[in-house]
């Protein structure tokens, strides 16, 4: 299966700090790096899946942000048309006035009213009747998108920064690996890995393969889990140097689900390496020790690797220089 490659989202973007600058079609941390054209711009928004993706900060920024610019609207209505429709309000200077004003509509918003000052008159009571009514609804679609965003399903699972190629029982193999990172039990682990490929007929187009695991599925993440592909003649990536990795564009797209006991609920983790991220000639290091009453798993070894032989397919004959 082949694909032309879309244009390449800016790896500077908004949300996407830290990220390599190179071509790939799926970040680190399982976001795609697609840029969609041909729609309108909010076509494709949806306003709730915003508000569950973006980071916490922001999400309390926008909260923040949107409370104080609705109390300034409507304390500007107070200010300009109602003040004297306000019993209770203590006059002083304008700024002093229109901060009356403004914690008035704050209070009327969240409808807490500690009863200071009233509204009077039919068309200062219906404008802040109306705004309790926005108060009560905005309460509740900010407490229901507050609440989605703690129970919804996180895969907490933790990729290797690289992917090495080296050898398993004396094969060839591609091998990446994986962990829980927080305290959580996953079960029932199904992983599945392709690889993409440049044409080289095609200057920006890609051919996709799906690579045959050693192991696809996992019982019970306890401990660290190696996927391993083992290169055997059938594999697309069989012969394939440290030069052919980078000069073909080689990426593999990771797509994991499991089941989480904690949220009792399948999650999904997704990642990606490309070819700077392949080591070439290299093996992981044990992440685990086992001792008289229990076994230790070392998490800080999950990216560290050893150097070995190059040459991992000798039967391949080399062209003379």
């Amino acid at each position: 299966m082949s694909y032309d490659f879309f244009r390449v989202a800016d790896a500077s973007a908004p949300g996407h700090q830290q990220r390599p600058r190179q071509r790939r079609f799926v970040y680190k941390d399982g976001s795609p790096n697609v840029v969609r054209r041909g729609e309108s711009r909010f076509s494709s928004f949806d306003i709730y899946h915003y508000l569950l993706e973006i980071p916490m900060w922001k999400f309390l920024l926008l909260i923040l942000l949107y409370y104080t610019t609705i109390n300034f609207f409507f304390a500007v209505f107070y200010f300009l048309f109602s003040q004297h429709h306000l019993k209770g309000m203590i006059y002083g200077t304008p700024f002093e006035n229109f901060e009356e004003a403004f914690f008035f509509s704050s209070q009327t918003l969240t409808t807490v009213g500690y009863g200071r000052i009233s509204p009077v008159g039919l068309l200062t009571n219906a404008i802040a009747a109306f705004e309790a009514l926005i108060g009560i609804l905005t309460l509740a679609i900010i407490t229901g998108t507050l609440y989605g965003r703690f129970v919804r399903p996180r895969a907490y699972i933790r990729f290797s920064h690289y992917a090495v190629v080296g050898k398993t029982d004396g094969v060839p193999a591609l091998m990446f690996r994986l962990v829980a990172s927080k305290k959580t039990r996953i079960h029932d682990l199904e992983i599945r890995v392709s690889v993409a490929l440049r044409n080289n007929e095609q200057e920006n187009g890609y051919e996709f393969f799906p690579l045959t695991l050693k192991e696809d599925t996992f019982n019970a993440l306890y401990l660290s889990w190696t996927v391993v592909h083992l290169i055997t003649p059938e594999s697309p990536l069989y012969g394939m140097t440290a030069a052919d990795y980078e000069r073909r564009g080689a990426e593999l797209l990771v797509h994991l689900n499991a089941f989480d006991a904690q949220f009792s609920s399948n999650v999904i983790a997704r990642t990606s390496y490309v070819g700077s991220e392949i080591v070439y000639g290299a093996d992981f290091v044990p992440m685990h020790e086992d001792l008289a009453l229990n076994t230790v798993l070392h998490l800080g070894r999950l990216d560290q690797f050893t150097k070995l032989a190059d040459d991992l397919f000798p039967e391949i004959k080399k062209p003379v220089a």
